[in-house]
């Protein structure tokens, strides 16, 4: 069997985690094209409860026709279902292709439906990068608020959303909203309420544990693509093959023997496997297995090793990997 160390924060964070909020905010926003307001939340998913109930706060009454929130039907996250619920919003699925939006297809739904906003991931389902510059200039001109997790997808291209949802390192998160929303929380007279609901979100002082992890996006981001792209040069039956992520796709009819064979030879030191059987909404609606690269710690795995993961995956395949794409 294969053991792989599992991802850890940097050391250099983990020697000392606390830091200082201003200098973590600063380095955050050195990742994205635009300046945000940045708040520091203890997880992701606390930043979509707060990007949902700002979207509430923007309705125009209780009645207010634009109460559809717009997701991907795959390749999203789970809380993109759940959040917009708690605040009676309609959630409609978009069609996509495995996960990655298509402007032209966007844009027509926008104009044919009343949506207040559009959810989604940087990265579909970790798997495939969104043309989210194309994503981002056809919901300013239909007046849709993008909120963007960015969380697989820091280092690289993104950033774009108006409420971006960003980064996890065992422990916080963050959301930050661009100038124009918070005009609109401001036109509201919303923008106490906002900061006093970001108040019951106390926070650990992590920030120079966050601000480390950030400092090594662009470095851990890119090792990862790379990683993935010989992943996808050695399978035939792999997915996204001109695009970038930090996970891969491998198609198999009989995913889950698969999915038992390669448990058995490949673990992470934790105990945890590195691969994930899908259909599965958060990464690709096909039956196939992901190889969870991004769960690595990846910054101490050479290519070398990456191969020899490579060579072990393709025994099993070979003995038992039927009905491929």
């Amino acid at each position: 069997m294969i053991i792989l160390p599992y991802r850890k924060p940097c050391l250099r964070g983990r020697l000392d985690p606390k830091g200082n909020i201003n200098e973590l905010i600063w380095v955050i926003n050195s990742l994205l094209p635009n300046k945000m307001d940045i708040s520091i939340t203890p997880s992701g998913n606390a930043s979509l409860y707060i990007a949902s109930y700002i979207l509430n706060t923007l309705k125009v009454s209780p009645n207010n026709n634009k109460s559809n929130i717009l997701v991907p039907d795959m390749g999203g996250w789970r809380g993109f279902l759940e959040y917009p619920k708690i605040f009676n919003f309609n959630t409609i699925k978009l069609q996509s292709n495995l996960g990655i939006i298509n402007p032209n297809t966007l844009d027509d739904v926008l104009k044919k439906n009343s949506i207040q906003a559009l959810f989604l991931t940087t990265l579909a389902g970790y798997l495939a990068h969104q043309p989210i510059k194309e994503i981002k200039k056809i919901c300013e001109e239909r007046e849709v608020i993008l909120v963007e997790d960015v969380s697989g997808g820091i280092g690289g291209t993104c950033g774009y959303g108006d409420t971006p949802k960003i980064i996890n390192c065992e422990y916080g998160g963050f959301v930050g909203i661009n100038d124009k929303v918070k005009e609109y929380l401001m036109n509201k007279k919303k923008i106490n309420e906002f900061k006093n609901l970001l108040k019951t979100y106390k926070v650990f002082n992590i920030y120079g544990l966050m601000k480390e992890e950030a400092l090594n996006a662009k470095k851990t981001y890119n090792k990862l693509t790379m990683y993935s792209n010989i992943f996808k040069e050695e399978f035939e039956n792999a997915y996204f093959m001109d695009n970038n992520g930090v996970c891969v796709f491998l198609e198999y009819k009989n995913q889950k023997e698969i999915f038992d064979r390669i448990n058995k030879s490949l673990r992470l030191d934790n105990g945890k496997s590195l691969i994930t059987k899908c259909p599965l909404y958060e990464r690709v609606l096909k039956n196939g297995i992901v190889i969870e690269l991004k769960k690595m710690d990846i910054s101490n795995i050479s290519q070398e090793e990456i191969f020899e993961i490579v060579e072990e995956i393709k025994k099993i395949d070979k003995s038992y990997g039927k009905n491929k794409k």
